[in-house]
């Protein structure tokens, strides 16, 4: 039987305890969803809630308006959105403006963006919402 040194001992022992510092952790969670997920609704003077549904995974989302003469407001949770007045208002155009943003898209962590979205124009209609919600 061959004899291990102890010099070779105490290098084994070290790197088995180094390894064992290292830790094995359990992975993070990773989304399986492929985002954007891309949503468009149909939207007239009337309130439409719920139009793009509650989720609570939802990282992100993004609320474009996409007509070239109407104005849309939205609104989140259970907050009515009364055109022009209640909620934030999307200018007509396809602008950088008629979009808006909740959230940062693209990032591994974050949330909190999962409430329902309701929308309504300004005119009768109708005309298309466009949501892209990140997860």
């Amino acid at each position: 039987m061959k004899r291990i040194s102890f010099s070779t001992w105490v290098m084994a022992a070290l790197l088995a305890g180094g390894l064992a510092g290292l830790g094995y952790r359990a992975a993070h969670a990773q989304s399986t969803v492929l985002s954007p997920v891309t949503t468009t609704v149909s939207v007239t003077a009337s309130a439409s809630l719920a139009a793009l549904p509650a989720n609570p995974t939802r990282k992100a989302v993004t609320i474009c308006n996409g007509s070239a003469t109407l104005i849309i407001t939205f609104t989140t949770g259970s907050v009515t959105p009364v055109s022009l007045t209640t909620g934030v208002v999307l200018p007509t155009g396809n602008l950088v403006t008629s979009c808006y943003t909740i959230g940062t898209p693209g990032l591994a962590s974050g949330g909190g963006v999962g409430a329902a979205i309701n929308v309504i124009a300004n005119g009768a209609g109708p005309t298309n919402v466009t949501f892209l919600e990140y997860f």
